[in-house]
């Protein structure tokens, strides 16, 4: 202090740096290594008074950090990632993400290797603001006060394996599961989405199909996104609204509020959507439900759900007018889905409700679902399965409805051919007659 006075530099560039970072905070030391690294630091000043100037860091006023096309692979060998640009500001403590991608390995060595549900995920920013770096940095605690993802696709795959007796708990897809697997004190008040499609794909063990459910444009807020355990006790809800368009044309509007802290991971949805053409969904429900919708106008779809680990119940109610639709079996012979024209016939004028209200004026049907979960049931394939029994239930086409058809058909089926049988022995009695009666005549003679 006697010889310096001060040191003041205005701008100092440090490009193409290449970092080795470990850390050593977990039990076992991670090492990360970066390259076309970028630093950049602003009004660097060290007098007597800088060292407390609360707006600066290191000294500086603004220290920023550029990771370009930064990639590698996660470390169960499942997924490789890449992001085009990494950036965070110190002045302004916001961190900017762009051009991430998630890319899983290939289906079959995928679901030899796992039985989760296989994401591909492809977002061009995000962006986290207030982000409190120096927590992140001593103590692992992700906080910030608002994050917001843009312009995006995520895919999820859903692959139906056969009944065993030790089914795998896919309980960890649940959203309010999920975000304790990341193993970090988390705390964001607000998180926006915008423009996000999301495409959900199930492979049918009976169809041997894969159907996929689109939810287009989504945009919507997730509020209280947190493990953090004093911010829990003050709240514990995690509130998420969402608007999609479902099949890219019913306008969808959900809420969801997920319970962050019960030990069964409650959770609620609650939704309406708008008119729309039933054809639609066809690529969806042929695979899925083996029903293909030949036509059929939506007036409104509403849904209130209440669900855990455990089960999911609540109240569905579907309007629609003019229902028609044909059922189909897989014909693995031609490895497509065919036609059950008879199942379909009868289906269509003594079961198949075709209007809902059955007339104009009347008091419209709803369904009550109370759908118990199999453990090996993971989020998305869940909440679909739930929607689905109750929108066939409102269209008298329930579980218990089909079980009573195929039982019909079959009886229907059993009685064909034993009346087929039966004039086939007539027939093959009346032929050995005729020939007794002839051998006779030509003994006579």
């Amino acid at each position: 202090a006697k010889t310096l006075h001060s040191i003041h530099i205005g701008y100092i560039g440090l490009n193409d740096v290449q970092f080795k970072y470990t850390d050593y905070s977990a039990a076992k030391p991670a090492t990360s290594q970066f390259k076309e690294m970028n630093l950049n630091a602003t009004d660097l000043l060290i007098d007597s008074a800088s060292q407390t100037d609360k707006s600066r860091f290191l000294y500086c006023k603004d220290i920023t950090a550029e990771l370009n096309n930064l990639s590698g692979k996660t470390l169960n060998g499942l997924y490789s990632y890449k992001m085009k640009l990494l950036k965070l500001s110190t002045r302004t403590s916001q961190l900017n993400v762009t051009g991430i991608n998630l890319k899983p390995i290939e289906p079959d060595d995928f679901f030899r290797i796992s039985k989760r549900d296989r994401f591909t995920v492809s977002i061009d920013s995000v962006q986290l603001n207030n982000f409190d770096f120096l927590s992140y940095h001593k103590y692992r605690t992700l906080s910030a006060t608002n994050m917001s993802i843009s312009n995006g696709n995520v895919a999820v795959f859903s692959k139906q394996r056969p009944k065993t007796k030790n089914k795998p708990n896919k309980k960890g897809t649940f959203p309010n599961v999920g975000i304790y697997k990341l193993k970090v004190d988390l705390k964001i008040d607000t998180v926006l989405l915008r423009h996000i499609n999301v495409a959900y794909t199930q492979l049918n063990l009976k169809s041997h199909k894969t159907g996929t459910a689109l939810f287009n444009n989504t945009s919507g807020r997730v509020l209280n996104l947190t493990t953090n355990a004093a911010a829990l006790q003050k709240n514990n809800i995690c509130p998420v609204t969402l608007t999609s368009y479902f099949m890219g044309k019913g306008k969808l509007n959900v809420a969801f509020y997920f319970n962050l802290t019960d030990k069964n991971h409650a959770y609620s949805y609650k939704g309406h959507m708008g008119p729309m053409d039933l054809t639609r969904i066809n690529p969806a429900v042929m695979p899925m439900a083996m029903i293909k919708i030949n036509s059929g106008k939506v007036k409104s779809f509403d849904f209130d759900i209440h669900a855990d680990i455990h089960s999911s119940r609540g109240r569905v109610t579907l309007l629609y007018n003019d229902l028609k639709l044909t059922l189909l079996k897989p014909d693995t012979a031609k490895n497509k889905l065919k036609r059950m024209t008879i199942a379909s016939f009868f289906a269509n004028i003594f079961i198949i409700k075709h209007n809902n209200p059955d007339n104009e004026g009347e008091t419209p049907r709803s369904f009550y679902v109370n759908d118990p979960r199999e453990q090996d049931s993971p989020f998305f394939r869940r909440g679909w399965k739930t929607l689905l029994s109750g929108i066939r239930s409102c269209a008298g086409y329930s579980d218990k409805k089909e079980k009573e058809v195929k039982t019909q058909l079959a009886d229907r089926a059993l009685r064909k051919k034993e009346h087929k049988e039966k004039k086939a022995e007539r027939k093959e009695k009346r032929a050995e007659k005729k020939l007794e009666k002839e051998r006779k005549k030509q003994e006579n003679k």
